[in-house]
């Protein structure tokens, strides 16, 4: 059976998660735009233009380079390297940071990403590290840096075009179990400071949501950051049959079917308040809120009331869960060493999490969830990208609306949230080439490897009524998928065009189609 999932997304305005019972993907796919983090060392071959051999000028206030000319280029009585102590080679202090070429954003705020003080050894190396982090903030289209001699150090000249920092997009679904459509409101510069804004809402017959987030990368320019976020939903649930064998009967007797539907409203609101310690260590506390309610709980055609519970009652089949406030707090530590160059990424980044319920605040849930994701990105040749990404997570007591899923997205090849529980772990494999490139726009091809694996460890919850055998064991849980896809970019606008995914399902010997506009890690 073929489906196709058509979905938007505007992840790139979010520095965290706001919905509880979206898969977290071991950090998504489909993954196509550069997004604000603070990587550490240089991610693009040097080219042999203006930066990449340190110059001084030999007469008052000469003209910059302009970053198409090379150095070559450049007359050698105009020009010439730094010697002795006054070289940077040698360590010399930045006296000034000019910032030029900047519309949109502060000059504060470009100075912030560059991660460069006044007084602090400037050395040439640097060129490149600070290039990385301005292009991996995805806020600028074109970046050159270079310095000149200024009151016995260096003067660092930063010229930075902006992209276009906002999209207004509209969406319409047609999915088998979901049509309707939405439109979303992004931004990724608001006010020229880096911050994050997205407005997003939708009708549609399967999920119909509000989502809403503002985020502050740095709070009066210092190490603190925030966010504070909603998630207002209105969804219908599926859920699925539990895998009784490792390949999937598409109708036979090892098939994985629907059979409870139920419509969840969901109103969550939550905050989020953390510090960078030093350059990539993030440590972070976030609380969130939510009222939690069902309705329309039935049968899917072609299920038994045993599916659900033996002996249950058609006409009054339980609810997935128990209703009530679900309130928790999180607290997690991250270490980010990424760059993105263009669509190529590079670098490490590990995250892990605890969250917990907290009924001193009233609860009415008592559930923790512990969480570690690994991501490692590699550059291959000049343009080819190798992605490795992992996760596991386990969590006790989970209610139904913080359950652990897989499928759609965070598992191409599968449906939408067809598989559940509270111990999964995920692993994701991607290299991606480009095809062409042309006055910004750029399509890049891809091939992944999904694999996944998900249970129930416990289902002794009385808060959950579980479907009949969700105790998964041996390699029934095990499912992988492969497949192909494309992303398309503009390198003029922060986010994204499109991504289309083809993920075929190994045990399942069916395909899905994945078309996401917006969506990100």
């Amino acid at each position: 059976m073929r489906q196709v999932v058509v979905a938007i997304g505007f992840a790139a305005c979010l520095a965290r998660p706001v919905s509880a019972q979206t898969p977290e993907t071991p950090e998504p796919t489909p993954q196509a735009v550069p997004v604000p983090i603070d990587p550490d060392a240089p991610k693009e071959p040097v080219d042999d233009g203006p930066h990449a051999v340190p110059v001084e000028p030999t007469r008052a206030a000469p003209p910059p380079i302009a970053p198409e000319v090379k150095a070559n280029d450049v007359k050698a009585n105009e020009w010439k390297p730094l010697q002795s102590a006054e070289s940077p080679t040698d360590g010399a202090a930045i006296r000034k940071i000019v910032v030029e070429d900047n519309e949109k954003t502060t000059s504060e705020t470009v100075e912030l990403i560059s991660q460069l003080e006044i007084g602090e050894t400037w050395t040439p190396d640097m060129v490149e590290v600070v290039k990385s982090r301005l292009v991996s903030s995805g806020l600028f289209k074109d970046v050159e840096v270079y310095w000149t001699k200024a009151d016995g150090g260096v003067a660092v000249h930063i010229l930075a075009k902006d992209k276009h920092s906002w999209v207004i997009a509209p969406a319409f679904y047609n999915q088998p179990t979901n049509k309707g459509f939405g439109v979303g409101y992004g931004e990724n510069n608001l006010g020229g400071k880096n911050q994050k804004l997205l407005l997003y809402g939708q009708l549609a017959t399967g999920d119909s949501f509000f989502v809403g987030a503002w985020v502050v990368p740095a709070i009066g320019g210092s190490r603190f950051y925030g966010q504070v976020d909603t998630y207002l939903k209105s969804a219908r649930n599926i859920e699925y049959s539990a895998p009784q064998s490792y390949l999937i009967d598409g109708d036979g007797a090892n098939a994985v079917r629907p059979v409870r539907e139920s419509r969840i409203h969901y109103l969550n609101f939550g905050a989020t308040l953390g510090v960078e310690i030093v350059r990539g260590l993030k440590l972070d506390a976030r609380i969130r809120g939510a009222k939690v309610a069902y309705k329309d709980v039935k049968l899917v055609d072609g299920a038994s009331p045993d599916d659900v519970m033996k002996g249950a009652d058609p006409l009054n089949l339980p609810k997935p869960g128990a209703e009530g406030y679900d309130i928790s707090n999180e607290l997690a530590l991250t270490i980010d060493h990424r760059a993105n160059w263009y669509g190529v990424q590079t670098g490490t980044r590990y995250h892990v999490s605890f969250e917990h319920a907290l009924p001193s605040l009233g609860s009415d849930f008592i559930w923790w969830l512990a969480s570690a994701n690994a991501f490692k990105a590699y550059q291959v040749l000049e343009r080819h990208n190798l992605v490795l990404k992992g996760s596991v997570q386990y969590g006790h007591d989970l209610p139904f609306q913080q359950e652990l899923l897989t499928g759609g997205t965070s598992m191409r090849g599968w449906l939408n949230n067809q598989f559940r529980g509270d111990f999964r772990t995920l692993a994701n494999l991607e290299y991606s080439v480009p095809v062409f490139s042309v006055a910004g726009f750029s399509v890049r091809a891809l091939t992944f490897f999904d694999s996944a694996y998900t249970t129930f460890l416990r289902t002794s919850n009385p808060q959950r009524n579980y479907l009949p055998n969700s105790q998964v064991r041996g390699l029934d849980g095990f499912k992988n998928s492969v497949g192909v896809g494309t992303r398309f970019y503009l390198r003029q606008i922060v986010l994204p065009l499109l991504g289309l995914d083809f993920g075929y399902g190994l045990e399942a010997r069916d395909f899905q189609v994945y078309l996401a506009i917006g969506l990100t890690d």
